[in-house]
């Protein structure tokens, strides 16, 4: 089939249909939302569902979490903001890192 039989064969699809592959794509988008986890410097890290924001009037970052509570960390208490990297670490709670 060419791309002019491709064209013609979609504006033939009733008005629902034109709409399913943005429909699609929309739902795959949102299937990529990412989490980010935040160390902090007495090692703690933080598991946030949104990527923090850091507001430098206030000097602190802010990040929502799984119950879309918005919550704020010193920005002199992190260290390091990361994709989230372990599947087993519930989003918006506290973990703590062990060094050797």
């Amino acid at each position: 089939m060419t791309t002019q039989g491709v064209i013609q064969h979609f504006k033939a699809l009733p008005g629902a249909a034109r709409f399913l592959p943005w429909l699609f794509s929309a739902a795959l988008l949102a299937g990529c939302a990412h989490r980010y986890d935040m160390t902090l410097t007495n090692g703690q890290r933080v598991t946030n569902v949104t990527k923090p924001v850091l507001k430098r009037d206030v000097g602190a970052y802010f990040y929502k979490d799984v119950a879309g509570n918005v919550h704020h960390v010193s920005a002199g208490r992190v260290v390091e903001i990361a994709p989230h990297s372990s599947k087993n670490i519930t989003p918006g709670t506290f973990q703590q890192k062990t060094y050797p």
